[in-house]
């Protein structure tokens, strides 16, 4: 099924890429470490990445060494003690021996030889867990709030909302099976007899993003979604969702008209009527959407191109009648970190999770063997001791409880009895892992993506150089008498909006690499907000790295002198036009 790299090519990987199949079977059984380029991209469709360490290329100035990174779904972020206990154990088996939490509370495995991938995939589905769609246009994980006391008599309806347009929007692939699961290859008229359901009425122009929250907590930012619900809640229960409509955080600096953008309020609906409702928008973007320009082909495209009232006419078409959209004003973003409340004397403990890696060590410091300027290759080391990965598998092993990954790249172990706090919070400090309490704000509210080395989006450092710049944020708020202060600060190699740096108080996006010193430079922005619902806007372009603080420090001191009373960092930089 080979075809070589010629004018055939675009509509073979066209074809290839709706049935999901491609090669894929062949090159597994290959000796070569990594897929051709046709299969890589159908491979993100399968929630599989081939990755290649920069560090390792540049250090050895060899060739390529690929190896793999898998993503899985955890919808709304939610993980059995059992399904987390086996990816703990199977990050020791085949993979780097971390797991990695996304910011849309997924889960990620890397480090994988090609030679593991089958072996790693069947343990996935024994966990009853699934990388399928993932990666590629397809629904990505959706993000759900964790459910709180506010919710604990309504049978946690966000949870179970986005449990239902999982089971609703998921695609049904059967070369994912085949390929993974069922060990054979169906014969080549049955592969083509597939091609009806897997075909153009599954895939998406793009990527699509679904979060839901309360207006008490944000926490998942549904204004950066293409598709936000945000509850409203009478007597403790849900009634409905105002449904937000064309979020999207890619900046694209140097192109006109593709800057990010907020969700736009679309409607209200009720509750027994929300998944309707997603499922017809999201069948006026596959329809609708532009599949000739990748660039332009996510929802808030359509949206600007038509118009939200064409848009919503379009919506009604198909569903019917639509409400217009309620006043519920976000007065909340919970970060689920230490000890909460879920009600009916149970609890969650937040952990604080270091760039999202579930480990047992310190992040190490690597260089990329090139002659770097010292601010990027003086990474500042993890000084976080903490068993975290020996801790999660001793709780799971001695107390009943749930897994709930969070939007800020942390888990939040749930649905603990109170008696048994004092013994977590015992075995917490027996690993070394620190109380929220011992943890500064600047910290706590920091964020990266993972960035380089393996990342081939990222430009510059990220999470990397983030204990550089919190450390030295730090000294410079503790300086001010701002310690007590809440602000959000983000870091992004790249400007794709993975954490959803435009948001931030303070964001910081890689922009370029200088050719003479090999020093990051990064666009800084400011002026987001804590509650997810404002844009930062640019402050300075092109800062290298070791600037950064630097260009920070006025604006830290002018807050400290002219804040007017409970004015947050990013009200401050808004009304003051910094």
């Amino acid at each position: 099924m080979s075809v070589p790299l010629n004018e055939t090519t675009g509509d073979f990987l066209k074809k290839n890429t709706l049935e999901m199949y491609g090669t894929i079977w062949e090159e597994l059984a290959s000796n070569d470490a990594g897929f051709s380029t046709e299969n890589v991209r159908i491979l993100r469709h399968h929630g599989i990445f081939q990755q290649d360490n920069r560090d390792e290329r540049y250090l050895h100035d060899g060739p390529r060494c690929y190896h793999f990174m898998v993503r899985i779904r955890a919808t709304g972020g939610k993980l059995s003690a059992r399904q987390l206990r086996g990816l703990l154990e199977l990050t020791d088996k085949h993979c780097d021996g971390k797991l990695h939490v996304t910011s849309r509370q997924g889960i990620q495995l890397a480090g994988i030889k090609k030679s593991a991938l089958r072996s790693v995939m069947r343990c996935i589905l024994d966990l009853n867990l699934t990388t399928l769609a993932t990666g590629g246009n397809f629904g990505c994980n959706i993000m759900c709030s964790l459910a709180s006391e506010e919710f604990c008599d309504t049978g946690c309806d966000l949870q179970s909302i986005a449990d239902e347009l999982e089971a609703s929007l998921a695609p049904r692939v059967q070369a994912y099976d085949d390929i993974w699961y069922e060990n054979c290859l169906p014969k080549q008229d049955e592969i083509s007899a597939t091609k009806l359901c897997n075909g153009e009425q599954v895939t998406l122009p793009q990527k699509f993003k679904i979060g839901l929250a309360t207006a008490s907590d944000n926490c998942t930012e549904v204004y950066a979604q293409d598709v936000g619900l945000l509850a409203e809640i009478k007597d403790a229960q849900v009634v409905g969702y105002n449904v937000l409509v064309g979020g999207s955080l890619r900046n694209s600096f140097s192109v006109e008209g593709r800057a990010c953008a907020l969700a736009t309020p679309l409607a209200f609906i009720d509750r027994d009527n929300v998944v309707s409702l997603v499922e017809s928008i999201v069948e006026v973007y596959r329809k609708n959407g532009n599949r000739n320009d990748p660039g332009r082909a996510r929802l808030k495209y359509l949206i600007q191109d038509w118009g939200i009232d064409r848009f919503k006419q379009t919506v009604e078409e198909r569903f019917g009648k639509l409400q217009p959209p309620h006043l519920i004003d976000v007065v909340g973003h919970n970060d689920h970190l230490g000890w909460q409340h879920q009600g009916h004397n149970r609890w969650s403990v937040g952990i604080r999770v270091e760039n999202g890696c579930i480990d047992d060590l310190p992040q190490p410091v690597h260089s990329n063997g090139q002659q770097q300027h010292q601010a990027v290759l003086k990474v500042a080391e993890n000084t976080n001791n903490s068993q975290l990965k020996s801790a999660l598998r001793e709780i799971i092993d001695n107390f009943d409880c749930t897994i709930w990954l969070t939007p800020g790249r942390n888990i939040a172990v749930c649905d603990i009895s109170s008696f048994h706090r004092t013994e977590i919070d015992t075995l917490l400090s027996r690993y070394d892992v620190p109380a929220i309490e011992c943890i500064s704000n600047v910290h706590r509210f920091s964020a990266s993506c993972p960035g380089l080395p393996n990342c081939s989006s990222a430009i510059t450092e990220s999470h990397r150089m983030l204990p550089e710049i919190v450390a030295e944020l730090e000294s410079e708020i503790f300086r001010l008498g701002l310690a007590k202060e809440r602000f959000t600060l983000r870091v992004a190699g790249c400007s794709f909006g993975c954490t959803r740096t435009q948001l931030a108080d303070i964001g910081i996006v890689g922009r370029t690499v200088d050719p003479k010193t090999k020093q990051g430079k990064y666009a800084i922005f400011l002026g987001g907000d804590s509650l997810g619902q404002r844009l930062n806007r640019l402050f300075k372009d092109l800062v290298p790295a070791d600037e950064i603080i630097a260009a920070l420090r006025p604006l830290l001191l002018a807050f400290c002198c002219q804040r007017l009373p409970d004015e947050t960092l990013g009200d401050f930089f808004v009304r003051t036009k910094t």
